[in-house]
C-alpha cells in the first residue's frame, strides 16, 4: 500500500510540473468547452438571407416569395430576375442560397403539371442549406394545399376524387427530446463526452512519453520490473488521473449545461456512476499502447483527429443498428462509443441507470479487459524505460 501510494504521490508531481500536460487538462478542457458552446449557443440558426430568382413574376410566383419570406428560418435578401446578379451575391456570401422559379410555373399549374423550382445552396454551412429547404418545402406545401381546390374544381373532377384527395390522417413530426430542433442542443452532450475521453487519453500518452524520453519514470525504479510493480504503477496512474478528470467532468457534464442551457434530464448521480467507470477504462485504454509512445508530443498528432469517428462509432449521429457488424465491433471496443451513448440517454432523454445497464455493463467488461491487457504492455514499456537507463 506504501508503494501505491509513493507512486500516486510521484504522478500528482509529475502532471503537476509538466507545462504541456496542465495546458491540455486545464486550458484544453476549459478552451474546448466554451469554445464549442459559444460556436453552437444560437442552437438554431434563423432568418438567413436568401435570394429568389423570379423568371416568372406573377402572382402566384410572388405568393411562394411571400410564404418563403413568412418562415422562420429564411429570409428573402432580394427577388431579381438576373440568375447571374444571384450567384454573385452567393460567391460574396451576401446570401447563403438561392430559390429559382421558372418562367413557366403559373402556365404548368393552370394545365395541371407539375412545375420543379430549384434550390441553389452553399456547402460551406449545411445548416444553412438545411434552412434554405426547410422553408422551400414549408411554401410549397402551404402553396399546393391553397391551389389544390381551384385546380379541382376548374378540371370538373367529381366530388369524390375531391374528397379522396384530402387525408384521412395528418402526420405531424414533434422532436421529443430535441423540441427546438437545435443543433447545439443535439451536438454538444456527446462532444463533451468525446473530449474527456480525447485529452485524457492525450495526457495520459504524453506522460508515458514523456516517461519514454527522458527514460526515467515517475518513481524511483528499482533493479528489476516485478509484476507487482507494474500493477501498483497502472492502479495508482488510473486513480490519480481518474481523480483529476473527475473534477473536470463535473466541469464538463454538471455545470456546462447549468451555463448555456444545455439538457439536464437524468440524475447528477447516475452521471457520476456512469463516469467512474468511464475514466477508469480510458486510462487503461491508453496505456495498452504505452511501448508506442516514444515522446511526449506524438500523441496530440495520434489522438486530436478522433473526434469525427468516435461520434460516428457512439451511434448519435448514424443509428447503430443499421451499422455494418465490423462497425458496430468497434464501438464495444473503443470506450468512449458506448460511454456517450449512455450519457445523452441519461442527459438529452431522462434514462435511469436500468435503461443504460447494457452499456454500463460493457464500460465495466471493458475495464476488466483492458486493464488485463494493460499489465504486460505496461511492464513491457517499463522495462525499455530501464534496460536503456542501464545502457
Amino acid at each position: 500500500m506504501n508503494v501505491l501510494i509513493n507512486i500516486m504521490i510521484q504522478e500528482f508531481k509529475a502532471i503537476g510540473t509538466n507545462i504541456p500536460i496542465l495546458i491540455v487538462f486545464v486550458l484544453g478542457n476549459i478552451g474546448y468547452g466554451f469554445l464549442y458552446n459559444f460556436m453552437y449557443g444560437t442552437n438554431v440558426l434563423k432568418d438567413a438571407p436568401i435570394a429568389v430568382v423570379d423568371k416568372s413574376q406573377t402572382t402566384l410566383s410572388r405568393d411562394i416569395i411571400d410564404y418563403l419570406d413568412a418562415t422562420p428560418q429564411v429570409s428573402v435578401y432580394t427577388s431579381i430576375p438576373d440568375f447571374y446578379f444571384a450567384e454573385e451575391l452567393l460567391k460574396e456570401r451576401q446570401i447563403v442560397g438561392i430559390l429559382y422559379i421558372p418562367e413557366d410555373l403559373r402556365s404548368n399549374v393552370l394545365k395541371g403539371k407539375q412545375t420543379t423550382c430549384t434550390v441553389y445552396g452553399s456547402t460551406l454551412s449545411f445548416l444553412d442549406y438545411l434552412n434554405l429547404s426547410e422553408a422551400s418545402n414549408f411554401a410549397s406545401i402551404n402553396l399546393n394545399a391553397e391551389l389544390l381546390p381551384d385546380m379541382v374544381r376548374q378540371l370538373s373532377i367529381r366530388k369524390e376524387l375531391s374528397i379522396a384527395n384530402v387525408k384521412a390522417v395528418n402526420l405531424v413530426g414533434t422532436a421529443v427530446f430535441n423540441p427546438s430542433e437545435g443543433y447545439g442542443t443535439y451536438l454538444i452532450p456527446p462532444v463533451m463526452m468525446v473530449i474527456i475521453f480525447q485529452t485524457l487519453m492525450m495526457g495520459v500518452a504524453m506522460m508515458c512519453g514523456t516517461e519514454r524520453e527522458k527514460g526515467k519514470l515517475n518513481y524511483d525504479n528499482s533493479n528489476s520490473i516485478s509484476l507487482s510493480l507494474s500493477v501498483k504503477t497502472i492502479l495508482a496512474k488510473a486513480f490519480v488521473n481518474v481523480m483529476i478528470y473527475f473534477v473536470i467532468s463535473l466541469f464538463f457534464l454538471g455545470l456546462l449545461p447549468l451555463l448555456f442551457n444545455l439538457p439536464h434530464f437524468g440524475k447528477a448521480i447516475d452521471v457520476m456512476i456512469l463516469v467512474i467507470p468511464y475514466l477508469f477504462v480510458t486510462v487503461f485504454f491508453c496505456l495498452i499502447f504505452s511501448p508506442f509512445f516514444t515522446d511526449g508530443d506524438m500523441p496530440l498528432f495520434m489522438i486530436v483527429f478522433m473526434s469525427v469517428p468516435l461520434i460516428f462509432l457512439s451511434g448519435i449521429s448514424y443509428p447503430l443498428e443499421l451499422m455494418p457488424w465490423y462497425w458496430q465491433t468497434v464501438h464495444y471496443i473503443i470506450p468512449a462509443a458506448p460511454a456517450t451513448l449512455a450519457f445523452v440517454k441519461i442527459n438529452c432523454m431522462g434514462a435511469n441507470l436500468h435503461q443504460i445497464k447494457p452499456e454500463i455493463i460493457t464500460l465495466w467488461i471493458q475495464c476488466v479487459v483492458y486493464f488485463l491487457i494493460a499489465i504486460p504492455m505496461y511492464r513491457k514499456a517499463m522495462k525499455n524505460i530501464f534496460f536503456n537507463n542501464k545502457n
